[in-house]
């Protein structure tokens, strides 16, 4: 994810690697079957190098083919005196021990791919090692400052390991500049390294601007090292050999030096395992190699091939690699107990081999067979015996996935998943929250073991909890101190993981959006928390949102189910569906709307429920009110309530309806046409009861209203009061409404003035109107 720019270096990083593997592959392919200075001693061949037969030699060697070679230049006045023809043969004069002088005869030859090897081969691989082992670190800290500086640091070794061989008389004129501009950027290096391990230093962490002076002294050593070697060493650039030797020496003592302080203050355990292993890789792996350069370039008092101080480095490589394994450092105990059960294995079988070898050298084909199928066992075995609970992860893992399955509460799966961490490693303790939201309106927490979390709302604006939700990562206590994503929030991060009493915090997502977390405890084993364990409890996090899911979708199904069976008490199924379709009740706030209320109840009921048997009186009113309900749901009309032989219906509420005053009157018509066939059954059987209605339109407050376990749903106003004034003054069969109601009725509705009526309530006389039934 870095920028076009970062890319661009990294490339031209890469490239300046590949640029040195290039020149040492076409300086082969030139020299091959080309004759060449090698030499037989004591019946020993060895491989020719032209780096013995010109530089090396003006230490070693006091004359070459009889002339002196005291003050004589390697590359302009030495490499002429060889002869190079094959089967030549050249004489060279040896100081020994003591004074003491001998000739050797070195003979001319064909150079070969084997001489090739032997020449450059060892350094070529161990250049191509500091290649792969600084592109690795980097893309393990891509774009980091510890990535960068693994990345230049090797590319730079990398890319000296192929060129080293190549000297003065190379037909590739570039590998000599190529190796003095290396050269020149690794004298200043180790400042840029040291300022990036063991860990990132606070003047790196502000920014790269430190970089820039070091990098600029790289370039120019680099350049005047190339002018050194035009000059060969002479003139103003006599000491420039003993200049590059003592900074070398230096800048590799900064670095050891910072590794030392680290190692023996570091602010945690990771960050001081990681300078030992780099303090030794620096002791062991560069200081031999510094100390053999000082020695020769500055006190002379060693003459050594520059090669032979390039392989200690290769424990230096070691330690910088083992260093990218980050939290895993912690476990070297189990490392250490599994290697050593390698050793013995493979010891045991070399043991076998070799009595094998001895009987007959194709016997030790009997071992293949039996050792692929034993291999893998004995791995196994192994496994299961340096981590016992690591083999029961599948039936842990089913058995905590089914115990999150039966549960009936996001509470009680969390409470399972707190307790994980201790069933699958034996974790002290484990921490599970979840955010409001996913978590209810409050959030959610479940703790195993003796933890005071303290207030859990507070937990959504840690850093570090908001960081995992940004990174969608875990985050490891041992990496506070190393990893540069922390280095300005360190303090808060660390009072986090105390807060929680963990070692390892795991982002709980749900569609990458982060809903809460899950705190690993430290484990009883000392042992750190590994690739694993982490996938393990990754799992573990999945079953519980699954599980909470299906317990919310059941929740959410159910209220739905209520909200459904309260709402049918009111709207007819086509408005229910509007409403559900909207939200549910949820979106039935109380809100102040135009609606037309329609009154309506029986004339003489009070009489005839005094006169007649109750069971006749109930029979009655379940069949009027099949015939009203029935129309009340055929015009979309809201049931406001029944009291006894009276209702009321609400038109455009709860859902819009622009025709609600057509609505109530057709409703209306329809019911007084009802009514009257069931009035003449009632008159056959002697009840005296007729049907009055009201219609008023207005604006109402409407919405629900009553407690928790006992709502309805009201209209609340000056409309429904006059509706309901006028259903009480309408004579038997007759429909009044008001004046606006009549106004808004569209033509063929017919209607004739009942005159200005006195309404209980109201201080003024009513105008109405009697809607009659040859209308529309």
């Amino acid at each position: 994810d870095g920028s076009l720019g970062q890319k661009a270096l990294f490339f031209a990083l890469l490239g300046v690697c590949l640029l040195g593997f290039g020149i040492g592959l076409r300086d082969k392919l030139q020299r091959v079957g080309q004759p060449d200075v090698g030499w037989t001693l004591q019946g020993h061949s060895f491989a020719p190098t032209r780096l013995d037969a010109a530089w090396q030699l003006r230490g070693r060697a006091l004359r070459l083919n009889g002339v002196d070679l005291e003050g004589k230049r390697p590359r302009s006045e030495i490499l002429p005196l060889i002869q190079r023809q094959i089967g030549e043969t050249n004489t060279v004069t040896l100081r020994r021990p003591r004074g003491a002088t001998e000739d050797v005869t070195l003979a001319v030859r064909a150079f070969t791919w084997e001489d090739a090897g032997w020449v450059d081969g060892d350094t070529a691989l161990l250049g191509l090692l500091f290649f792969v082992v600084g592109v690795g670190s980097f893309l393990i800290r891509p774009y980091s400052p510890e990535g960068w500086a693994a990345l230049v640091l090797c590319v730079a070794l990398g890319g000296r390991g192929p060129t080293m061989g190549l000297c003065c008389e190379t037909s590739a004129e570039l590998a000599p500049i190529y190796n003095a501009l290396l050269g020149g950027a690794l004298a200043w290096l180790g400042l840029h390294v040291a300022l990036a391990f063991p860990t990132v230093h606070p003047w790196l962490r502000r920014g790269n601007g430190i970089l820039a002076p070091i990098y600029a002294l790289m370039a120019v050593h680099g350049v005047v090292e190339a002018a050194a070697w035009y000059a060969e060493w002479t003139g103003p650039f006599a000491y420039m050999q003993p200049a590059s030797g003592a900074i070398v020496f230096s800048t590799a003592s900064v670095f050891v030096a910072r590794c030392g302080v680290v190692a023996l203050r570091a602010p945690d355990p990771l960050s001081g395992q990681r300078a030992r292993i780099l303090l030794a890789g620096a002791v062991f792996g560069i200081g031999p190699t510094v100390t053999l350069t000082l020695a020769r370039d500055v006190l002379g008092v060693v003459e050594i091939d520059q090669r032979l101080t390039f392989f200690p480095m290769a424990l230096f490589l070691l330690a910088l690699a083992y260093t990218t394994v980050r939290h895993d450092l912690l476990n070297a105990r189990v490392a250490v107990r599994r290697s050593a059960f390698y050793a013995a294995a493979v010891g045991a079988l070399t043991v076998v081999a070799l009595v094998l070898v001895s009987v007959h050298p194709y016997a030790v084909a009997l071992l293949l067979l039996p050792l692929l199928y034993a291999w893998p066992r004995f791995n196994d075995r192994l496994n299961a015996y340096l981590y016992p609970k690591r083999t029961h992860f599948p039936e842990l893992l089913r058995s905590i996935g089914g115990e999150m399955a039966a549960k009936t509460s996001a509470q009680e799966v969390l409470e399972v998943l707190a307790a994980a961490p201790s069933r699958l490693c034996d974790a002290r303790s484990g921490v599970a929250f979840l955010f409001p939201g996913l978590g209810g309106p409050e959030g959610r927490i479940a703790v195993d073991g003796s933890v005071d979390v303290g207030d859990p709302a507070t937990l959504a604006d840690e850093a570090l909890i908001k960081l995992t939700g940004t990174t969608r990562k875990e985050a490891f206590r041992s990496q506070l101190a190393v990893e540069p994503l922390y280095a300005n929030i360190q303090e808060e991060c660390r009072a986090s993981l105390d807060r929680l009493d963990a070692e390892v915090l795991l982002p709980i997502l749900e569609e990458n959006r982060l809903v809460g977390g899950l705190a690993l405890g430290p484990r009883s084993t000392g042992d750190v928390y590994e690739a694993a364990e982490i996938e393990a409890f990754t799992t573990v996090v999945q079953q519980a949102l699954q599980a909470i899911a299906r317990i919310e979708a059941m929740e959410r199904l159910r209220a739905r189910e209520l909200e459904f069976a309260e709402l049918k008490r009111f709207f007819p199924p086509e408005i229910i569906d509007q409403v559900m379709a909207k939200g549910g009740a949820a979106e039935l706030r109380s809100q102040r709307k135009l609606v037309t209320v329609f009154f309506a109840d029986l004339r003489g009921f009070t009489s005839f429920s005094d006169n007649f048997e109750p069971e006749e009186v109930m029979a009655t009113l379940a069949e009027y009110h099949d015939a009203v309900g029935r129309r009340i749901a055929e015009f979309s009309g809201t049931l406001e309530r029944f009291v006894g032989d009276g209702f009321m219906v609400v038109f455009n509420d709860p859902v819009e309806q622009k025709d609600h005053v057509e609505r109530a009157a057709r409703m209306a018509l329809a019911m007084s046409a009802d009514v009257e066939s069931l009035r003449a059954g009632w008159q056959r059987k002697g009840y005296e009861i007729d049907f009055g209605m009201g219609i008023h339109t207005g604006y109402a407050t409407c919405g629900f209203i009553g407690y928790e376990g006992r709502r309805d749903y009201g209209v609340i106003g000056n409309v429904t009061n006059l509706a309901a004034r006028l259903s009480d003054a309408a004579s038997k069969g007759e429909i009044l409404i008001t004046s606006r109601v009549r106004d808004e009725l569209p033509s063929g509705y017919e209607s004739r003035p009942a005159g200005e009526l006195e309404l209980k309530g109201f201080q003024r006389p009513q105008p109405a109107f009697r809607l009659l039934p040859s209308g529309v």
